[in-house]
């Protein structure tokens, strides 16, 4: 029986000494914060833009011709060199003085055709690129656009005929993004029977040599200004069906929630909201907003 008791007292130690030993400590879980750059909402004038499409086009060409039928002895010229109006171009021989060969002092200018330019421009159509050819009388040697020639060519559904009347402003968009001023001139007297379009030119506002048949945008003013809120392009969101849009606003520095808007105009890179109307000192999200839930924590990159 002591044995036993003496058994029990040394264990008994031991059954107090789990609550001796400290739990371990609860792990804080850290919610994840979506970087993102916030911009305020401005207020100014958004055009309204009529979007058209034109196309380069020259309506003079100077076609140069063999004014003798004999040898093409000089050829001036390349393919889309620029050229002032005098400068040589071509220089001919008659088929007398070509067989002649080096002529003699006396006799150094007999039978020689030099061809100038007749206008500044440039050369697209060179079909005598080299020396000792024969040319007949009229054939085309080369074609030459001038360089204030340039025109656009702009189709215009009937019904916006009012909004492209001679001396109207345009902006012309070049495919690669440069913006040409123009300002539309004359409206052609037919209408296209398929697609009920006009065609109005219009002078471009450019000393860039611009090739003929180029395919640009072009944008006519047609609202009346007024002040509006606008924001930056990376500020709106938008479903996949484009039929519902939203900005992300802050409404503390550490959280923003989704606000569905209605948009009117835009350009490239900025965009009207008609509703709701914002406070101006109101932040919104235009860097990191894209795939965000209605509510989230963000944390504003102060760059």
């Amino acid at each position: 029986m002591n044995k036993i008791v003496w058994v029990l007292l040394a264990f008994l130690p031991l059954l107090f000494l789990p609550s001796c030993v400290e739990p371990p400590a609860e792990q804080t879980e850290i919610t994840p914060k979506a970087q993102v750059s916030v911009t305020k909402v401005t207020r100014g004038y958004l055009p309204d833009y009529l979007e058209l499409t034109g196309k380069t086009i020259y309506l003079n060409k100077t076609r140069i011709t063999a004014p003798i039928s004999g040898y093409v002895t000089q050829v001036k010229i390349r393919q889309g060199d620029k050229v002032k109006k005098g400068s040589l171009l071509f220089e001919m021989k008659t088929p007398e003085a070509y067989v002649m060969g080096n002529p003699t002092r006396a006799s150094e200018n007999y039978g020689i055709v030099k061809i100038p330019a007749p206008v500044d421009g440039r050369v697209v159509n060179l079909n005598i690129v080299s020396s000792d050819v024969f040319a007949d009388k009229g054939n085309e040697m080369c074609v030459l656009l001038a360089s204030n020639d340039l025109n656009l060519q702009v189709n215009v559904p009937f019904e916006y005929k009012k909004f492209t009347r001679s001396g109207t402003p345009c902006k012309v968009v070049l495919p690669d993004g440069e913006e040409i001023e123009g300002t539309f001139s004359k409206m052609l007297p037919r209408v296209d029977e398929k697609s009920q379009t006009l065609k109005v030119l219009a002078n471009l506002d450019t000393d860039r040599f611009i090739p003929e048949n180029i395919i640009t945008k072009v944008l006519v003013n047609r609202g009346i200004r007024h002040e509006t809120q606008i924001v930056p392009k990376n500020c709106l969101q938008t479903d996949a069906l484009m039929t519902k849009f939203w900005v992300m606003k802050l409404i503390n520095d550490s959280t923003a929630v989704q606000v569905p808007v209605t948009v009117g105009n835009q350009t490239h890179d900025q965009v009207e909201i008609i509703s709701p109307v914002f406070n101006p000192d109101v932040r919104l999200i235009n860097q990191g907003a894209y795939g965000l839930s209605d509510t989230v924590l963000v944390k504003v990159d102060k760059h």
